[in-house]
């Protein structure tokens, strides 16, 4: 089962790369909708330009954090979860879990209609690649 764990792993990281990089890329689609359920107002609407640019910055800035976090993510799959250690195991439930939990948890608040479904499939993906495997990492070793 470790070895299907990883392919899903694999599956989430180049998933949540993309991901990445379309907040990188394309800021505003991807604030757009949790701005108008917050806001109450479309983000085509905001007339400050210093506003928007500032805005469009910070969604750049938290996808180039999640871009580096997905590639350390790599580091630590092909480093240890592929081999079978806790840490690996440990590392991906601390990171993914606050990263894909929060996610979906800010989309509902926000009721990001955008986000939502990505924040989900990478929350589901992330959670089969991480329990699936559990008894590899877990199992008590016999003396």
């Amino acid at each position: 089962m470790l070895k299907v764990a990883v392919v899903i792993l694999v599956i989430m990281l180049v998933y949540a790369g993309i991901y990445s990089l379309m907040n990188i890329i394309a800021p505003k689609l991807m604030i757009g909708s949790a701005f108008k359920s917050v806001a109450g107002k479309a983000l085509g609407d905001v007339e400050d330009a210093g506003y928007l640019r500032a805005l469009s910055g910070e969604r750049r800035t938290v996808g180039l954090f999640a871009l580096t976090t997905t590639i350390a993510g790599f580091f630590v799959l092909f480093a240890g979860f592929r081999k079978g250690q806790q840490w690996a195991w440990w590392s991906f439930l601390v990171v993914g879990g606050i990263a894909w939990l929060w996610g979906v948890i800010w989309a509902i608040v926000t009721a990001d209609k955008v986000n939502m479904p990505f924040e989900i499939i990478g929350l589901v993906l992330f959670l089969v690649g991480i329990l699936i495997p559990i008894k590899a990492f877990f199992a008590k070793k016999q003396a």
